[in-house]
């Protein structure tokens, strides 16, 4: 990963020089054209080196990006939702309001007060030898390289703090909804007690019932006369009569519906709530080695390092509540490391499926899981891929394909998916349609090379050699040979988008297309299949 605080510091400097050189002020805003100051109008660096006041960044954000007024490069803001501030630009300005204070303090010297200001200069150099004067100027290197690591280390504490800040917010938020539902928990709680003081009450009630039920009956098995029984009837009446309408009020008010329904649904939101806590509770039971740090890394980096833990294939697979909620939240990130650089894929859950993105330069978020891209991705096909094409009028559709296994074609089809050697599908555009509107018509793509059909394109060698079939069938997904045959193998793809005349003409075959064959077909019939590009490629696991 980049340093990306010190990147942009230094990003900063450059765009102070170039300011300087091209007749630009380094103390305005380019937007705004308003000289920076220390509040609202800060200076601030974005990641592709230009800088903005602080004002005119907050009226650029759009849905949490900010894209650059100069290079049009588009940014995420950064958490807490500041870019680092422009510490050079700062030092700058500081510089340039000392020297206007002491040339207006000092009034300019007359012709005769010149000469002996230059000659008490020039005594006071001469007083220093050349040895010394090289020693001073050394320690003022030193001293302003001292500042410069200040400031820097200032502004690596500034995007901590403010980092810090917006996971406070975030604790807070949580705080807020745990308390929220620990009260919804207590009223609950409190339904039920009232509820069961009403049930008590309604059962000692049918126990003083039965109690005069069972003296009624001891009664009537003892009377003697019939003036002994036709008094106690108006008892027994009696008796009888409150014990009915007990039981009845018994059968229809209990159980209080309200009350059992809210119950339960507390109870359920409360245990799955808890159980989700628990879930990961247990990761921090578990001492987990702590990540080695570059020494001359930033905070941030260290940051980054510290907070990205690691999940299992398996834990992805499952579908276990943990990994659900981090995928939900777009969090899962698989890792690729060759060559001495460090790339990451977003895995994403879609309409039920697992998808790895194509590997990208840009480090994942803070508090992301990782896992090995060898982990999750298969190291050869059979396996499915996907396109996600696009045009202008058109949001990116997702084309699936299934490759076919024991083919080079297919192991490179799958490599340019993922980017694990490099280059990838993404930005691609499909370069041309053959037999437009007849029979096997069918659309050319994957020039990684020179992005129009004429670079070869071929990052595995032999990819001839391999157990083809040799089939015409709309969608199905061919290799392409140069129509001269003078020249090397070709690396390009053809996707029939009709079947051929008979079934053959189409020989390499190394995948079909299992869904999205009628996007390819619509890309076939836009006007110039050249705006037709890939704006994302990977894997479905």
């Amino acid at each position: 990963m980049e340093a990306a605080g010190r990147g942009s510091r230094m990003a900063g400097r450059r765009q102070v020089v170039k300011n300087m050189n091209t007749g630009g002020s380094p103390e305005e805003c380019p937007v705004c054209l308003t000289g920076y100051d220390g509040t609202v109008q800060r200076p601030r660096n974005l990641p592709c080196g230009h800088t903005v006041c602080t004002l005119c960044i907050d009226q650029l954000e759009e849905q949490g990006r900010v894209a650059c007024p100069e290079c049009r490069v588009n940014h995420a803001v950064p958490e807490g939702g500041k870019f680092p501030v422009s510490y050079a630009v700062e030092a700058f300005m500081m510089r340039d309001a000392e020297v206007a204070a002491a040339a207006a303090a000092s009034p300019p010297p007359s012709a005769g007060e010149g000469a002996p200001s230059g000659a008490a200069g020039k005594k006071e150099a001469a007083g220093l030898s050349k040895k010394m004067r090289s020693f001073l100027q050394e320690q003022e290197a030193t001293v302003v390289a001292a500042i410069t690591a200040c400031r820097e280390a200032q502004s690596q504490l500034d995007q901590y703090q403010t980092t810090l800040a917006g996971w406070g917010k975030q604790q807070q938020q949580l705080e807020d909804r745990l308390l929220g539902l620990v009260d919804q928990s207590r009223s609950a709680r409190e339904l039920l007690q009232q509820e069961e003081s009403r049930v008590a009450a309604k059962e000692e009630e049918l126990k003083k019932e039965e109690q005069g039920l069972q003296a009624m009956l001891e009664t009537l098995r003892t009377l003697a006369t019939e003036q002994e029984a036709a008094a106690a009837m108006p008892e027994v009446f009696r008796w009888t009569g409150e014990a009915e309408q007990a039981v009845e009020e018994c059968r229809e008010g209990f159980p209080d519906a309200s009350t059992v329904t809210t119950a339960r649904k507390v109870n359920v939101a409360s245990s799955a709530a808890l159980e989700a806590v628990q879930a990961a509770l247990e990761t921090l039971t578990t001492e987990e080695p702590r990540p080695q740090a570059d020494p001359d890394s930033t905070i941030m980096d260290r940051l980054h390092l510290i907070c990205t833990w690691s999940v299992t294939a398996e834990d992805l697979r499952s579908l276990t509540q943990p990994a659900r909620r981090l995928l939900e939240a777009g969090r899962v990130f698989a890792v690729h490391q060759a060559e001495g650089q460090r790339r990451h894929a977003r895995i994403s859950l879609e309409a039920g499926q697992l998808c790895l993105h194509a590997l990208k330069d840009h480090p994942p978020p803070l508090g992301a899981a990782t896992l090995q891209v060898s982990e999750a991705v298969p190291p050869s096909p059979p396996c499915t891929v996907f396109l996600d094409l696009s045009w202008p009028g058109s949001a990116p559709r997702r084309v699936q394909i299934r490759l076919s296994p024991d083919t080079p074609r297919g192991r490179q089809f799958l490599l340019l998916c993922t980017g694990q050697r490099g280059p990838s599908y993404v930005n691609t555009r499909l370069c041309g349609v053959g037999r437009k509107g007849e029979a096997g018509e069918f659309v050319k793509g994957g020039d990684y090379e020179s992005n129009d059909g004429e670079g070869s394109s071929v990052l595995l060698p032999g990819l001839d050699k391999g157990e083809y079939r040799n089939s015409g069938r709309a969608g199905n997904v061919c290799g392409l040979v140069w129509p001269d045959r003078t020249r090397g193998e070709s690396g390009n793809f053809g996707i029939f988008t009709r079947d051929c005349k008979d079934g053959g003409g189409g020989g390499l075959v190394f995948g079909e297309v299992v869904d999205g064959l009628h996007v390819v077909a619509e890309a076939a019939q836009h006007r110039d299949i050249k705006e037709v590009t890939v704006a994302d490629c990977g894997v479905v696991l």
